[in-house]
């Protein structure tokens, strides 16, 4: 069984659990309906990804069913081991339950065999930072970079996290400590290890990614800068890990700065959005003109509209 504190569930509030781990799972598409199953048996909603390689989930309700959750992931899938962050919400983000099958859970390289090595806790994460001739890269893409970041960290400039190799192979010198970070850790196991596999003799991640860094570290003596991108209803939150309010974009589903308040970007009369120079064809325009007349609809009537997590 899965061993952490319990925590009693509160009236009208919900915890949020996401969490992943690397294990082999045989026949992930088998578990899927029976993960299913259990998750909607227990009231809980979010997104669950099953590979062969493991398991990456995050999912709201009452603290009791996510402490079920991890045992029944460790009885049934031999997960027992998840990196996890937990968090108290008063809102669950999250508007239906999602079981998917994939190739891998964090999408980057078939061949990496992940391993979580370095890991720097979020009490340590300062000191190396401080470490003369540290490499601080930050592996989450540009549009998450762009809102909030590490102080000093470099940007690989990514547009998905497959592109992360060829910027190490550029930018990156093997002969120097390599400190990088996540949100919650997982892409930094598989950069990691693919890093050591080109050579590169020190390579630091941080235990718990971004989260836990912000969950644990007093705001007097974090090193964080802005808003942390968020995978489901929140968006981003701040340095207290509280929802910022931001909208994303409902033509290419990043944050931006200069959209109205449905997310509806600033298009020209020749379909070009005025933010990122996408293009909008009339059937697209007309997709995102709708869904911002639902979305108004559905605030007027005091009820919430499918968000980013369900429109991915």
């Amino acid at each position: 069984m899965h061993a952490m504190v319990r925590h009693s569930d509160a009236p009208r509030a919900s915890s949020l659990l996401s969490g992943y781990q690397f294990a082999a799972i045989e026949h992930p598409a088998r578990w899927r309906e029976r993960a299913r199953a259990f998750a909607e048996r227990h009231g809980l909603k979010g997104t669950v990804l099953l590979a062969a390689e493991g398991i990456n989930f995050s999912l709201a309700g009452p603290a009791s069913a996510l402490d079920g959750w991890l045992d029944w992931i460790a009885g049934r899938l031999g997960c027992d081991a998840p990196v996890i962050n937990r968090q108290r919400v008063s809102e669950a983000p999250f508007l239906r339950l999602k079981i998917r099958v994939r190739d891998e859970i964090v999408t980057f390289d078939h061949d990496v065999r992940p391993a979580r090595g370095r890991a720097v806790s979020p009490g340590d994460w300062n000191r190396l930072l401080d470490r003369e001739g540290v490499q601080v890269v930050d592996t989450r893409n540009d549009y998450e970079y762009r809102i909030g970041t590490f102080k000093g960290a470099d940007n690989p400039g990514t547009a998905a996290f497959t592109e992360f190799k060829e910027y190490c192979r550029s930018a990156l010198d093997p002969d120097r400590p390599v400190a990088m970070f996540c949100t919650g850790g997982i892409r930094c196991e598989k950069a990691g290890a693919w890093l050591e596999g080109e050579g590169f003799g020190e390579v630091y991640q941080l235990a718990g990614g971004i989260l836990r860094y912000l969950a644990e570290v007093p705001a007097d003596e974090s090193r964080w800068l802005g808003e942390c991108f968020v995978f489901d209803d929140r968006v981003s939150v701040d340095a207290a890990l509280q929802p910022t309010g931001r909208v994303v974009c409902r033509g290419c589903r990043k944050p931006m700065t200069g959209l109205d308040a449905a997310g509806v970007p600033p298009i020209d009369e020749d379909g070009s959005c005025r933010l990122c120079g996408g293009a909008f064809d009339e059937a697209r325009l007309g997709s995102l003109r709708e869904r911002a007349r639902q979305v108004a609809l559905a605030e007027a009537r005091g009820r919430r509209h499918l968000g980013p997590e369900a429109q991915s």
